[in-house]
């Protein structure tokens, strides 16, 4: 399990809008254009560079009147997640909180199918009901065809709400004739946006601040195409050279000559500081004055820079330098694409490779000093420094693995040159820790085996030791080797540093797995128990304790503690906003009131895991919807088993995981059980027989468990010979492993083996050891999902007098419909609280207060104002009174 901590970090810069320009010339018949056609869902703004597009759409929203959101693209936005992530971003800075589903979807380790991603996403934007504008601007810069899948997919049933405007430089991959032929879809291009003479005369006119000959003017449209960039470029050459004119520009036939031309000159004009600035900072994606001045010091050489940031921003400012600022504060600012073009060109031309690699490198000390490692990486690499890039990684992925902010972290190994990831036992713990986040926990050995290959040639360094040992523990448990697991994980809990918060609270959560399966319960709750209630943890170790205390109470088929932390653990998840573990604590109470036969509630709370089920591991998000499947079954709500059933289906095939194809066939084969279908022994379970040996946790579907299910139901002696070894395999695993959870599954299938093959006595022991070990824990499903051979079995028991009480609460469940929730307490004037549901299972088990306390990490005074409120409810005065009472109303 991994943590959701884990939201992209984005430029803020890159959500607002470009304030227009104080030379901005209105054109009304543009904007009447834009507002005429705002009903249509879709504005595509399409012209090649500099044709003013970006500044007419932001004129235009400063006096649309309705909420207005911005993104402006770039190559870093290739990738779904990011690119919704900023999308999403954009509509909450209107509407905050619109895209919660979504943002939880893209926060996953694992992202959904772009359908799954995409319905969402229109589900979430259809609740909006305002009317607003978002525009994405440079949507040129988006190359993948996954991302136009995922506009397409919106566009196709649109937000009636929503209005969306693209900007970009030529047509996007979207079916933009298919839209047009509809009418939904305002198009905008460049002969539009081209300026007319007149257009001209006012912007150049704004510019310079003095009239100008209508033949200039005239020339200049001509000349520029009605470029508005050459247009500007023109202007300022105009003001430091005033002897420009007509005659000056013949020789230039072509738009991009005119371009070259001016701003040659006023390169030309600019001041040695200014000029050596202008062609420093042409290397910035974006800058800020203090990163100017650390790119162009005072030192730098032939040059006397005492210009400050600020003043030299200034005079960009004053000049009109085409300026972008890309920030509300106006501290950030870029280049307009074509002026920076053009510098890069001058800065290759005046300056040695060694030069511009020294400026890269300033600007990367910068970066890593103000906390923006990807910059900073992406400029060290340009100045020719792998090992500083390297350096980079190494020495910020602590802080992000502590942070939960995997996203960068995978996206800072990207960047790197492929191959030298392996050449650094520092990058390749932080590749494991990527794996570990998308549960790729399989790749991680052999990533482990190969930093530790490098560390032996070098000095000692212990603590990257104690994060390999923790790997190693980690892989063991999955491999069902507890043992081992458990001698590495203690080891790293004593070499990880107190700092690393999030490593240690991943060794407490995964020291809790492996102890159980040693048979260490008890060591293990006293352990963590003590942690929660005598350390000061912060929220990231706080979560994981809790949820290894769930998870060792479900495996050792305590469910009436796990259930009462399973919902300390959904309150407190909810309470810092984690959806990972209210998704994780979702799962643990949905297979709890599975076992229990409390369906309705089991259904609610699996559903609620599917919702957001791709932040979990895909095993948990399968047991989930073969869960749901199930319970509907045994409610006979057959389509809807079905529909579950093919959502399952969906996911496996999409992931194309022989892991979870395998749960897929498994879940498949136990619903044709309950409709009294059996499956075709040699189809649903191709290889299956290796999982005998897999740890089986808290799994809800073991698909070797199920075959034994098959065979059972298949019946012949060979059948029921080959069920019975099987069983007794995955019994031997259970018990090795303390799995009681498991092993209270397999022992009513053991029975009924038995009981088929004429065994009685051997099948009413092994029954009698099943109910001993589940009648604790309120356990029900097992064995109603046994058969009806499994009530005569029961009544023999029963006749015995052994467990009369819970035997008989199991066989209702055999003769009538399952009971809801609400309707076991019509019957009450007030609902019981889940809290008091707990307290009243453990008052039947006749614990003192104390002991309830202790069970459930209350106080005394707290299990003592429940009881008050539980008596009150039932109309009783005795703790036997309670007991009697809630069995009579069936709320046990």
């Amino acid at each position: 399990m991994s943590g959701d901590k884990t939201a992209l970090s984005i430029l803020r810069t890159k959500l607002h809008r470009p304030p227009v320009t104080a030379n901005y010339v209105h054109r009304q018949r543009l904007v009447d254009r834009l507002n005429r056609y705002r009903n249509r869902p879709l504005t595509l703004v399409s012209a090649p560079a500099g044709y003013g597009k970006s500044m007419i759409v932001s004129h235009w929203l400063e006096t649309c009147g309705v909420p207005c959101g911005w993104i402006t693209i770039d190559e870093d936005d290739n990738d779904l997640r990011t690119f919704t992530t900023y999308f999403t971003a954009a509509v909450e800075s209107l509407f905050p909180s619109a895209c919660r589903k979504t943002q939880a979807m893209i926060n996953a380790p694992n992202l959904p199918q772009m359908t799954d991603l995409a319905s969402t996403l229109l589900n979430d934007l259809s609740r909006i009901e305002q009317r607003y504008i978002l525009v994405l601007d440079d949507y040129h810069l988006v190359k993948h065809t996954i991302e136009h899948d995922l506009l397409t997919a919106l566009l196709k049933h649109p937000p009636q709400s929503l209005h969306l405007v693209i900007v970009c430089r030529q047509d996007p991959f979207l079916p933009i004739s298919s839209f047009r032929a509809k009418r939904l879809v305002t198009e905008i291009r460049t002969n539009d946006l081209r300026f007319s003479k007149t257009e001209t005369t006012e912007l150049l006119e704004k510019i310079l601040g003095r009239q100008i000959d209508s033949n200039v003017a005239a020339t200049l449209a001509e000349k520029t195409e009605g470029w508005v960039t050459g247009l500007c470029l023109a202007a300022i050459a105009f003001r430091l050279k005033d002897n420009l004119g007509p005659k000056s520009l013949e020789q230039h036939t072509h738009a991009q000559y005119v371009m070259e031309y001016f701003f040659n000159e006023i390169l030309a004009k600019q001041p040695p500081q200014s000029r050596h600035y202008l062609l420093s900072t042409a290397i910035l994606d974006r800058f800020c004055a203090p990163l100017c001045e650390a790119t162009c010091p005072p030192e730098a050489e032939n040059v006397s820079c005492e210009l400050s940031g600020w003043e030299y921003i200034s005079r960009l400012k004053k000049e009109n330098l085409f300026l972008i600022p890309l920030d509300i504060e106006k501290r950030w600012f870029r280049f307009h694409h074509l002026f920076r073009k053009l510098l890069l060109n001058q800065l290759k031309r005046h300056f040695s490779a060694e030069d511009i690699n020294v400026l890269h490198a300033r600007a990367s000390a910068w970066f890593a000093e103000n906390g923006m490692v990807e910059e900073a990486i992406r400029h060290a690499l340009a100045a020719g420094d792998e090992r500083g890039a390297v350096e980079l990684v190494a020495q910020n992925r602590q802080a992000a693995v502590n942070a939960e902010k995997w996203f960068e972290l995978e996206k800072w190994l990207s960047i790197l040159p492929e191959g030298i990831i392996r050449q650094h036992p520092e990058l390749l713990l932080a590749q494991a820790w990527v794996n570990f986040y998308h549960f790729n926990y399989g790749l991680i050995p052999a990533l482990i085996e190969h930093a530790e290959s490098l560390l032996k040639s070098r000095p000692p360094q212990q603590l990257l030791y104690g994060e390999i040992n923790l790997f190693k523990g980690i892989a063991l448990a999955f491999q069902g080797d507890g043992a081992r697991s458990l001698e590495y994980i203690e080891d790293a809990r004593e070499q990880i540093p107190a700092e690393q918060h999030y490593t240690r609270a991943v060794a407490d959560q995964f020291w809790g797995i492996a102890g159980q399966m040693q048979g260490l319960k008890t060591r293990v709750v006293d352990r963590l128990t003590g942690l929660l209630r005598n350390q000061p943890l912060g929220d990231v170790r706080k979560i994981r304790v809790m949820a290894s205390l769930v998870a060792v109470h479900v495996i050792s088929g305590e469910l009436t503690v796990a259930f009462g932390l399973g919902q300390q653990l959904k309150n407190f998840a909810s309470k810092i906003n984690s959806n990972y573990y209210l998704t994780w604590s979702s799962y643990f109470l949905g297979i709890i009131h599975y076992c229990r036969n409390e369906l309705d509630l089991a259904i609610d709370q699996m559903g609620q895991a599917v919702e957001l089920g791709n932040i979990m591991m895909k095993r948990a998000n399968f047991d989930c919807l073969g869960g749901m499947a199930l319970a509907y079954q045994a409610k006979q709500q057959k389509d809807k088993a079905a529909a579950t059933l093919k959502h399952l289906w969906g996911n496996a095939y999409s992931m194309n995981n022989p892991v979870v194809l395998n749960v897929a066939h498994s879940f498949a084969a136990r619903l044709s059980l309950m409709q009294e279908t059996v499956p075709i022994k040699s189809g649903f379970t191709k290889g299956n027989e290796r999982s005998n040996a897999d740890p089986m946790f808290f799994w809800l579907e073991v698909p070797a468990v199920t075959r034994c299910r098959v065979l059972l139901a298949a019946g012949s002696d060979t059948d029921l010979q080959k069920a019975e070894n099987m069983l007794k395999a995955c019994l031997r695993t259970s018990q090795a492993q303390h799995n009681t959870f498991q092993i209270i599954i397999i022992l009513p299938l053991l029975a009924s083996v038995y009981e088929k093959q004429g065994r009685f006595e051997e099948a009413l022991t092994v029954l009698e050891e099943a109910v001993n070990l589940a009648g604790p824990g309120g356990f029900i499903r097992p064995f109603v999902e046994a058969g009806p051979a499994m009530a005569s079995l029961l009544k023999q028991l029963a006749e015995k007098n052994i467990a009369v009480d819970y035997i008989g609460r199991v066989l209702e469940a055999f003769s009538k419909p399952i009971p809801s929730p609400s309707s076991m307490a019509q019957a009450l004037d007030e609902e019981l609280t889940n809290r008091e549901h707990d307290i009243l299972e453990l008052l039947a088990q006749r614990l003192r207060t104390k002991e309830i306390a202790e069970r459930l990490f209350i106080s005394t005074h707290t299990v003592n104002a429940h009881l008050k409120s539980l008596y009150r409810k039932l109309d009783v005065h005795s703790r036997r009174q309670a007991v009697d009472r809630a069995k009579k109303l069936g709320i046990f």
